[in-house]
């Protein structure tokens, strides 16, 4: 069901503005709606992702099969986006991936700012996806707790890989 303008301006103004990541880096300037909302004549944001998603999954492919290798798991290592519960070099392998595309810091956290950028490459800068991959990271981030590096990384591989089933958007690590 497609909603009108002014419904999805609400949506947008109630939502997602008091976010900090739709803010430009840092600054308090005041956010422009309109930048939100597509132009007409503009190509659909799902076929800007499909022709641009194989980047990143190339991306994450190598860092995957580099942290394959560092861990000496199988080369046929299973995907890891669905398992619920992997094991102890499971869970470090998707540390390993996550730091390798940098998408976790050494806090443990996902990096909003990764995000934003990695977001920003596959939509051709599209806001409204930046913002809502923004909130789902920071959804993610606030309700993460645990201090191991593995134990977090499994928890945000769950919470992302629940994000893009429910968006659907298909990447594999």
């Amino acid at each position: 069901m497609k909603l009108p303008n002014i419904q999805l301006i609400t949506v947008v103004a109630g939502v997602l503005l008091p976010m900090q990541c739709i803010l430009v880096h840092g600054q308090n300037t005041a956010f422009d709606l309109t930048k939100l909302l597509p132009k007409s004549g503009t190509e659909p944001v799902w076929s800007v992702i499909d022709r641009n998603l194989p980047q990143v999954q190339e991306m994450i492919t190598t860092a995957r099969m580099g942290c394959i290798e560092k861990l000496g798991l199988p080369k046929n290592q299973r995907p890891l986006m669905k398992v619920t519960n992997p094991s102890e070099k499971e869970k470090c392998l998707a540390e390993c991936v996550l730091k390798k595309i940098q998408l976790m810091d050494e806090n443990n956290k996902l990096n909003l700012s990764q995000v934003e950028k990695l977001t920003s490459l596959v939509t051709q800068d599209n806001k409204m996806a930046i913002a809502i991959s923004c909130s789902m990271a920071q959804s993610c981030n606030r309700s993460s707790s645990s201090k191991s590096p593995c134990e977090a990384a499994h928890f945000f591989n769950q919470c992302i890989g629940r994000q893009l089933e429910h968006s659907k958007v298909k990447l594999i690590w």
